[in-house]
């Protein structure tokens, strides 16, 4: 087997596939896929209703865990990633989703030439397969194909009707010229298969792309400040003869470039790493969509995707989705979503989503619940966590900006242990104050008749939770990740000392090295990040091949 390729590529997630996929057309290189985990084929990974089968699974899960934080009363917030080709595109809740242009275009203005919104929209439509748009703000021809969430019934039109009651505008796309208000979300599902980054980009792998899988990348291989390629945990060495691509996620891009002596130089020496280049911006930044999940009962077990759970109920979805790809397995278990600004036209604060059911997916917190033996044969359908779902309906509440910036770092020089990772919710105190109001938002929608009728009150901590005092303390008892995590090795101009990365995203002070992934992104964006970090892999090919960009587009709405 080939030991040496033009392009290494380490990490097969949402931007490793598809920056694999794209290099691979041009016939001249040699490409090599580097993951360690399998190859993301698995029948739950393809099956939209099958993630309780992957969170949690060593065998397609890091299962990360953040260290005790002190504004969540010392609660550690478990991380779930993908282990498989597709990375955490095989597990997230495939909502399609780009951020605002305000996002793009504060990193264009930044310093950071070719990243505003316009001049990464052609990007999101070559990526895009659109079955149900084909407006200017759409790609229909990609291959992440999209399609309306199918997962959209009673209480989630019920959801839409009470927030348009409540004075919130009801949008018919997301990823048009709007984005404050209520609507139906765009999913990564074609025909009811969930459309992660390698099922998608790579279905039928060319020639000259080289896949290996099962390999857990130790460091990358220097020779003074070059790169040469990447060493594995077992000692393979494969080799680059161009460059090597990190495309690790927010947590193993910088978790790599430390262990490869790239990073604050004295966190490194405290490990006995010997710095090769001083950089205190990688793992620094990290920034996350932190979540507050108010639940709400109900009776209505009829209308709950929590009835599924049951074993004879999760046989017959799964049969069902086997035999013709339909029904309640074959979606997201997240159609309805609110965007919400609380000083329009600024870009909103707040993402909203509602599930038809209450789970506490949190895997660090509690102990295993005792249930009946048919729903414990089928609790891991859906969603898996200590509790199992249960009818009602839950909101979870992302804030979009947050204030509060953590780190990601070296728990020893051991590329086996987990990173020490700390998203330092709550440390501006901004957070907590914009997510006190949204809390106040969202009750005013959840008061109203048209889903009112199907509740029966808050629970747990939200219950009797009145002043703002309460109310503050009910957040600190359920924030959770909104599992956007993002900017441990970020983009940045010439006078930012946090920069890891030029706007072409090369690695500073280091020779044919670059990051594609969530970490690169110079700040959080106003949505969830999968279509962002896949655009950004579909602007990097072309760069790293030094094609031409593609011409930037203005549709009409866009200021």
């Amino acid at each position: 087997m080939r030991s040496e390729y033009d392009y290494v590529i380490a990490g097969g997630g949402s931007a490793g596939c598809a920056l694999a996929a794209r290099l691979a057309e041009d016939p001249s290189v040699q490409v090599c896929l580097v993951e360690a985990g399998g190859n993301g084929r698995n029948l739950f990974i393809r099956m939209p209703a099958g993630n309780g089968f992957i969170f949690g699974n060593p065998k397609l899960d890091w299962g990360f865990e953040s260290v005790p934080q002190a504004a969540l009363n010392g609660r550690r917030i478990y991380f779930p990633r993908g282990k498989a080709l597709g990375g955490s595109s095989i597990m997230n809740g495939m909502i399609y989703m780009r951020g605002v242009p305000q996002d793009y275009d504060g990193w264009r203005d930044s310093g950071l030439c070719g990243w505003g919104f316009a001049d990464l929209l052609p990007y999101f439509r070559r990526s895009q397969g659109a079955v149900n748009r084909g407006n200017p703000w759409h790609g229909v021809n990609g291959p992440l194909k999209t399609e309306l969430s199918a997962n959209f019934g009673i209480l989630e039109a019920a959801y839409i009707a009470a927030a348009i009651a409540s004075g919130h505008k009801p949008l018919d796309d997301f990823n048009g010229p709007e984005r404050t208000g209520v609507a139906r979300s765009d999913s990564t599902v074609y025909k009811g298969v969930r459309q992660s980054s390698a099922i998608a980009y790579l279905p039928k792998p060319p020639a000259n792309l080289t896949i290996l899988t099962g390999r857990h990348i130790a460091r990358l291989s220097l020779e003074g400040h070059r790169v040469l390629g990447v060493v594995t945990v077992s000692g393979e060495q494969i080799r680059a003869r161009r460059e090597v691509v990190l495309c690790q996620g927010a947590f193993g891009t910088p978790q790599t470039l430390m262990l490869s002596g790239i990073g604050p130089a004295d966190h490194l020496a405290s490990h006995g790493i010997k710095p090769v280049v001083d950089l205190p911006g990688v793992g620094a930044n990290l920034a996350d969509h932190v979540d507050v999940s108010m639940q709400y009962g109900s009776d209505r077990m009829d209308l709950s995707l929590a009835r599924h759970q049951r074993l004879d109920r999760a046989v017959s979805l799964m049969t069902r989705w086997l035999l013709n790809g339909k029904g309640p397995g074959s979606g997201a278990f997240f159609s309805a979503v609110l965007f919400h600004a609380f000083e329009p036209p600024a870009p909103p604060e707040l993402e909203v989503f509602m599930t038809p059911m209450t789970v506490d997916e949190n895997l660090t917190s509690g102990v295993d619940e005792k249930t009946p033996i048919l729903q414990r044969l089928g609790r891991k359908l859906l969603v898996r966590g200590r509790k199992v779902a249960r009818a009602g309906v839950q909101i979870d509440i992302n804030l979009e900006r947050p204030k509060s910036l953590g780190s990601v770092r070296l728990a020893s020089a051991n590329p086996h242990d987990h990173p020490l990772i700390d998203p330092n919710y709550f440390s501006a105190p901004q957070d907590l104050d914009e997510l006190l109001r949204g809390v106040k938002v969202m009750r005013e929608v959840m008061a109203q008749p048209q889903i009112g009728q199907y509740l029966n009150g808050e629970l747990g901590a939200w219950k009797n939770a009145d002043s703002d005092a309460e109310i503050i303390e009910a957040i600190r008892a359920t924030a959770y990740t909104g599992h956007h995590h993002s900017s441990t090795a970020r983009m940045g101009g010439e006078n930012d000392p946090w920069a890891v990365l030029d706007q072409q995203l090369r690695v500073t002070g280091v020779e044919n090295l670059r990051v594609c992934d969530a970490s690169a992104m110079p700040t959080q964006i106003t949505g969830n990040p999968n279509a962002t970090v896949i655009a950004m892999a579909e602007k990097a090919a072309d760069m790293i091949l030094q094609r031409q960009p593609l011409p930037a587009e203005y549709p009409q709405g866009l200021a």
